[in-house]
């Protein structure tokens, strides 16, 4: 097939080695060139550098299965790129792929001492942030370090499901390559299960619980006669509704203790005084007593909710997307529903890209009902299936269908 833009050059030799289970695609034509012997490698053009001592080059058609063997290492095969070895070879690249995650040495990207390690789990404990106003630059620097530790667990926790998401489909549409495969993703599975021990151990349930039970607070609506805003004038009202609705959207998604995530209402208030400067202290100070009170109505909410018992649901685990406007990815997850499940994940699906949470009773109302949710929730009764949780799991099948 003469080279042509629209063609995919495919690097069969390096890919398709002799382990590779073809399935039915072993009895597919492969035009190759070889030297006049006919028992030496296969080509993918005749002008590569391993036949130039030839006298004479022929071309020849053999079955993929019977070359895959003899192929160059170094040629390239054009094929168009809606042809069946295209998205097969990719496949196999995509499993192959897997193995930079699964060698003895960890990530650079999460290779850590591990005394920095167990200091973050120590801090991330106490808050994100130091707590009152007397702190020197080293402890800002330590909670600093604390949360770049945990980002960077977090991303390539969720890196590591892109790639087992990737695998999966791959090996779904090829299922001849399931058992070759199994090794390699059994690895991954096992390497995104530490990842995630590791993510889990910097996160605060308490303040997974506490973001849960944002969405059942009713906003305020006697704002206006709060004390201490008197220098907004008659904008008192407006400005604090949206304080609560900024202030609110943002603690719901995230995973940081409510007390650390107040920015959002306090940016609110500073775009409100402008550069004014009269009752602005005032009006900030007051601020602090509003959100604290807020916090407060939430943790009345968790309290109301202890003593109910967990609920065992299963949740699709979604891929990240690549944003073209941004030039990089872009999570569906908010925080908290990552953080939710690292926390409280107890069986998984991978083929099928689902895994099974074992969640407090307010977690599990917010998942179910809450319509910004990225992941697809269903209940699980393993009780009433009388089914374990992981073969539970491959009774519902892809999430995606449910």
């Amino acid at each position: 097939m003469p080279l042509d833009p629209r063609n995919y050059r495919l690097d069969l030799g390096r890919v398709l080695s002799t382990d590779v289970p073809l399935g039915p695609l072993a009895g597919i034509p492969l035009s190759c060139f070889t030297a006049s012997s006919r028992n030496g490698k296969l080509h993918g053009k005749k002008t590569c550098g391993s036949l130039r001592s030839s006298r004479t080059v022929e071309a020849v058609t053999v079955k993929l299965g019977e070359a895959a063997e003899r192929l160059c290492g170094t040629c390239f095969w054009p094929m168009p790129f809606g042809d069946p070895l295209v998205t097969f070879t990719n496949a196999v690249r995509d499993v192959l792929g897997v193995t930079s995650y699964t060698g003895p040495d960890p990530s650079p990207d999460v290779d850590f001492d591990p005394s920095k390690e167990a200091d973050a789990a120590a801090v991330l404990a106490q808050g994100d942030y130091p707590r009152g106003d007397e702190h020197d630059e080293a402890e800002s620097d330590r909670y600093a370090r604390a949360r770049f530790i945990r980002e960077r667990h977090h991303g390539h926790w969720r890196h590591l499901h892109d790639s087992m998401l990737e695998s999966n489909s791959a090996v779904a549409a090829h299922p001849w390559l399931a058992t070759w495969a199994k090794p390699t993703l059994d690895a991954l599975a096992a390497v995104i299960e530490s990842e995630r021990h590791a993510f889990a151990a910097l996160l605060r349930p308490d303040a997974l619980l506490d973001s849960a039970a944002i969405t059942r607070l009713e906003p305020p609506h006697d704002l206006a006669s709060k004390e201490g805003f008197t220098g907004l004038g008659d904008q008192a009202a407006p400005v604090l509704r949206r304080a609560w609705d900024d202030w609110a959207a943002d603690t719901a998604r995230s995973w940081l203790a409510l007390e650390d995530d107040r920015s959002s209402a306090s940016l609110v208030l500073h775009g409100a005084f402008g550069q004014r400067r009269k009752g602005r202290d005032e009006a900030y100070a007051a601020l602090d007593e509003l959100v604290a009170s807020w916090c407060a109505q939430a943790r009345s909410v968790v309290d109301m909710h202890k003593a109910a018992p967990r609920r065992l649901l299963a949740v699709s685990v979604p891929p990240t997307t690549f944003d073209s406007y941004l030039g990089r990815s872009r999570d569906p997850l908010s925080q908290w529903e990552a953080g939710v499940l690292a926390m409280y994940q107890v069986a998984t699906n991978w083929p099928d890209g689902t895994v099974a949470l074992l969640v407090p009773q307010l977690i599990a109302e917010r998942l179910i009902s809450d319509t910004d949710i990225a992941m697809p929730v269903t209940a699980l009764d393993t009780r009433e299936a009388g089914f374990p949780i992981d073969r539970l799991l491959v009774q519902l099948g892809p999430a995606a269908s449910w």
